[in-house]
């Protein structure tokens, strides 16, 4: 991680977390706010490069889709009128991405003044009266840990039952939890805090009846695996099917990558910090049986999923689950 520093003369840095009155700062345009964070592209000489940003407390994450790079803003109060930021940033193309951090420095320290004034306060939260059956405190995670878990749990709940997510994943909040909700035909609401937000999600049917796909696992039927594997609803079984976290290992490029599990069988799962999209397989005996990867514009099974993989770079989990 490469960190820049300066100083802004300031009471106050709140305002400049209003991404749709600041976004110019940080070399933002087209954003669109989430339920938590915003959808954006960040201009790097004449290219726009889709991100997910997601204020916190005391700054601002700037996450490129597909994990390629990070930037991270922090603000801490000196004194009354003294604000020191830091500009941190981790990634691809490094040098490109010194260049927008000096860009952000020189922005915050001529502009910045001009946007500090008293914050409009605004509240837009939607009160739910639904109590929780069970709470699932998925902050801190990061893909695919939050959609692996919440799919578990609503595999096994019973109609009328109501559960509560928590997140801070940007791109969990934006894209895979709603998905999996729309997936289980559930009904939930949105509670938005300062950090964070509240899935409340209320079952409208029962257990999904997954009799066959046990079948097909334990006698390991190849080609009805192939075939099941383009069901969404196949997809959120394997997660609740092989309970165990075998292994976890960090990726930045595919191209030379090998997928290695010392189990018979494996579930490999893998997404970017940004969820730009999702890959599941299936492996036996270290030979990969069949492969999905879901992008936002589509879904790649087997041979054409994998040499997509191959030519995907960024910061990425790949994640192996294992049935003991």
């Amino acid at each position: 991680m490469i960190e820049e520093t300066t100083l802004i003369y300031a009471e106050d840095f709140k305002p400049l977390l209003d991404l749709e009155n600041s976004y110019k700062l940080y070399k933002l345009s087209n954003i669109k706010k989430l339920d938590f964070g915003y959808i954006c592209y960040l201009t790097i000489f004449r290219l726009k490069v889709e991100c997910i940003c997601k204020p916190r407390k005391d700054g601002l994450d700037i996450i490129e889709k597909n994990g390629r790079f990070i930037i991270n803003i922090t603000f801490q109060k000196e004194s009354e009128e003294r604000i020191n930021v830091k500009i941190s940033y981790r990634g691809i193309l490094e040098k490109l991405l010194s260049s927008i951090a000096n860009s952000i420095r020189k922005n915050l320290e001529e502009y910045s003044k001009y946007l500090i004034r008293k914050q409009k306060v605004e509240n837009n939260l939607r009160i739910s009266t639904l109590k929780p059956d069970k709470v699932l405190d998925l902050r801190g995670e990061e893909c695919p840990v939050p959609e692996i878990t919440l799919k578990r749990e609503l595999m096994k709940a019973n109609r009328g039952e109501i559960i509560e997510a928590l997140t801070d994943n940007p791109a969990a909040v934006a894209h895979t939890i709603p998905e999996i909700i729309k997936l289980f035909n559930c009904r939930y609401e949105v509670l938005k805090y300062e950090d964070y937000v509240s899935f409340r999600i209320l079952v409208l049917s029962n257990t999904i009846n997954t009799d066959e796909y046990v079948k097909v696992i334990k006698e390991f039927n190849e080609s009805r695996i192939r075939e099941l594997i383009r069901d969404k609803k196949f997809m959120s079984f394997l997660y609740t099917y092989f309970v165990k976290f075998h292994k976890v290992e960090k990726v930045n490029d595919f191209k030379n990558y090998r997928f290695n599990c010392e189990k018979d069988i494996c579930l490999v799962s893998s997404a970017p910090l940004g969820r730009g999209w999702l890959f599941t397989g299936l492996i036996k005996s270290n030979k990969m049986v069949c492969a999905r990867i879901d992008t936002e514009n589509e879904t790649l099974l087997d041979y054409e999923a994998l040499e997509y993989l191959k030519k995907l770079a960024g910061e990425t989990n790949v994640m192996y689950l294992s049935l003991d």
